[in-house]
């Protein structure tokens, strides 16, 4: 087994993730208020999930260390009838779990770090840690007065419930109505085309799944909704 590849292998993935872990983390502490916005959100879930990896890869490197340590010792048994002799293969051995464990005492330093900011983040925001945000839109027509419509009044309302998920209030022209299909590229930046049925209509979507929800066949739909968050 190569040792050396597998931990420099372990360590660059552990350089990028840790490097996408700071820009997240600089992000969201420089946000000032509470009322975070959707890059901010999604940034949360980023920095969560980037934790875990950095989690799971140290502990890969630790499960490493102890198989090192364990082959290094059976070598310099079999290799040296006498173990106080400091023949120049024991003693390059050994050189080289002495450097394995400094580069784990760093990556130590580097995973105690980031525990310490990431409890910062997930004391400020408990409500963003852990499963990704849902996406709640409502299409509406452009011709609707946006105050005045009962759905956006009810968005508006679970918003400040629910304020981890990501709430959209689109307003559908007189050509996307008459096609029947409204793309969602520029508006959340996937590659994603919606088949209008009827107006008002909501969608909620959870990373690739999309739901509509048939509010004309729907008494209770801020009920629905809460029942989904949960």
């Amino acid at each position: 087994m190569n040792f050396n590849k597998l931990l420099l292998d372990k360590i660059d993935n552990l350089v990028i993730l840790s490097k996408e872990f700071d820009e997240n983390y600089k992000k969201i502490i420089e946000t000032i208020d509470n009322n975070l916005d959707e890059k901010i959100i999604n940034c949360i879930y980023t920095l969560t999930k980037n934790y875990i990896s950095l989690r799971t890869i140290h502990g890969e490197i630790i499960l490493l260390m102890n198989k090192y340590e364990n082959y290094t010792g059976e070598n310099i048994k079999k290799d040296d009838k006498d173990l106080n002799e400091n023949s120049d293969n024991k003693i390059n051995k050994l050189y080289d779990l002495s450097t394995f464990y400094s580069i784990i005492t760093n990556i130590n330093e580097l995973i105690n770090n980031i525990d310490f900011q990431y409890k910062k983040i997930a004391t400020k925001y408990p409500k963003y840690i852990g499963n990704k945000s849902l996406t709640v839109m409502l299409l509406i027509d452009e011709n609707e007065d946006e105050n005045k419509n009962v759905y956006t009044q009810l968005i508006n309302k679970v918003k400040v419930k629910y304020p981890e998920n990501i709430y959209k209030i689109i307003k559908v022209n007189k050509k996307e109505k008459k096609e029947k299909k409204k793309n969602l590229d520029k508006i959340l930046g996937i590659n994603l085309t919606l088949k209008i049925t009827i107006l008002p209509t909501i969608y909620v979507i959870n990373g690739t799944n999309i739901v509509e929800l048939p509010l004309d066949k729907i008494n209770n739909i801020e009920e629905v909704l809460e029942n989904i968050f949960k």
